[in-house]
This record gives C-alpha cells, sequence and structure tokens, in this order.
C-alpha cells in the first residue's frame, strides 16, 4: 500500500503544462503471445459505449449541439468516466468565457482518473494519462499558466467537488489501456483491481497530492 501511495505521488507532484506524467523506461521488447482480439470474461462487461457517445457529442463542431451536450453532461457529471471528463473540458474550452469552467472540469477528470489508474494494479495502463494530457485544448493549459493562483482556487473546488459527488461510473475503464487485458482470460475479477479496502486512503493521497503539486505549480509563477 504504501509503494502505491508513492506511486501516486510521484505521478501527481509533476504538475506541468501540458498535463504529462513521467513514466519509466520501456523493457525491452521479449516475444509475446498473440493478444485478445476483444477483451474476455470479467473485461469483456466494461461498457464503454456510454462514454464513446458522450465524447462524440462533446467533440461537435456546430455550437448548438455541443452545447446542449455539454448542459447534459454537466448536469451528469458523477456518472461520467474520466475520459468523457476530459471531452467536457475540451468542449467547455471553446468558449473563451467559460474558460475557468473548463479549468475546473479538466482538474475534476485528472483527479479522477488517477485515482482510477491506483486502483488499478497494471500500471501500463497509467500512460492513458499522458495521452489525455497531450490531447488537452492547449487554452485551458495556457490560462493556467496566465492565471495560476486561480488555477490553485480551482483545483480547490474540484477536489471539493469530488468528495462529494460519487463516482457513479464503471472505474475499471482504465483496465482496457493497459497489456494485461490483451492477454488475461478475464477469469480473476479481482486480477487487476486493488482492494476495495484500500480506496479511501488512495482518494485521500491523491487529493492531497494534486493539491500540493497546483500549490507549487502557483508558487512558481511568483518567481517568474
Amino acid at each position: 500500500m504504501l509503494a502505491l501511495l508513492r506511486t501516486a505521488l510521484a505521478l501527481l507532484l509533476a504538475f506541468a503544462l501540458p498535463d504529462v506524467l513521467p513514466q519509466s523506461a520501456p523493457a525491452p521488447a521479449a516475444a509475446e503471445p498473440a493478444p485478445n482480439e476483444k477483451p474476455l470474461g470479467v473485461y469483456a462487461t466494461i461498457d464503454t459505449g456510454r462514454t464513446n457517445s458522450e465524447i462524440r457529442q462533446l467533440g461537435q463542431l456546430i455550437p448548438t449541439p455541443r452545447r446542449d451536450a455539454i448542459a447534459a453532461a454537466i448536469a451528469d457529471a458523477p456518472r461520467l468516466a474520466p475520459p468523457a471528463l476530459y471531452a467536457l473540458a475540451n468542449a467547455v474550452a471553446l468558449d473563451d468565457a467559460k474558460m475557468t469552467e473548463a479549468v475546473f472540469w479538466y482538474h475534476v477528470a485528472r483527479i479522477r482518473a488517477v485515482y482510477d489508474a491506483l486502483r488499478c494494479k497494471d500500471a501500463t495502463a497509467r500512460g492513458v494519462i499522458n495521452d489525455f494530457g497531450r490531447r488537452l485544448n492547449p487554452d485551458v493549459s495556457r490560462y493556467q499558466r496566465q492565471h495560476r493562483e486561480q488555477t490553485l482556487q480551482i483545483a480547490t473546488l474540484a477536489i471539493k467537488w469530488d468528495n462529494e459527488h460519487p463516482h457513479d461510473y464503471d472505474h475499471r475503464w482504465i483496465n482496457l489501456y493497459g497489456k494485461v487485458v490483451r492477454y488475461s482470460a478475464g477469469t480473476d475479477p479481482a486480477e487487476l483491481t486493488v482492494p476495495e479496502s484500500e480506496w479511501p486512503a488512495i482518494l485521500q493521497h491523491v487529493h492531497e497530492a494534486h493539491l500540493k503539486s497546483v500549490e507549487a505549480f502557483a508558487a512558481e509563477g511568483k518567481k517568474l
């Protein structure tokens, strides 16, 4: 458990823009069996259809249907998996007047994504958080660099929101981004999930580390 929390700290204290988390050097390639054509067993029960639909709706180029999708997503935000929350942040960022709201949903997305990543035993799945960061609307990153103290205030509100709203989605979404699922028969439901008894400590650490990282980010701005 202690090692897991140290991993969380290493990931989160590197709050930099663009939002890329450090990764260890890849291991030398080795011969591997053929991967599964699709997830098997318990992994086949991970339904990403709703999330994919939400991402498509939020990514619309026509303003009116996109704004309708934003309103629907915000009304149902506790049920959005982190990939959809990142899409929500990017969609809101297209409206300059709502950039603080975009930053807020970005922080909610990051907090929940890292929490899910640390409940997943497959470390290779965590690389998807880097991918989300690279696909973040650059205006969100720019706004945070230019408004560091406000970013800290927003991050505090995002942590408060996360505490007050249930994680009402399938946290196993991140399993599908890792290597284990590609080769597993999916016969063990606990194969990739940290015991639930450890989740509260992980979440508390994620919140503390996230806030500490943004505090450091804000303090860095005072030196510039």
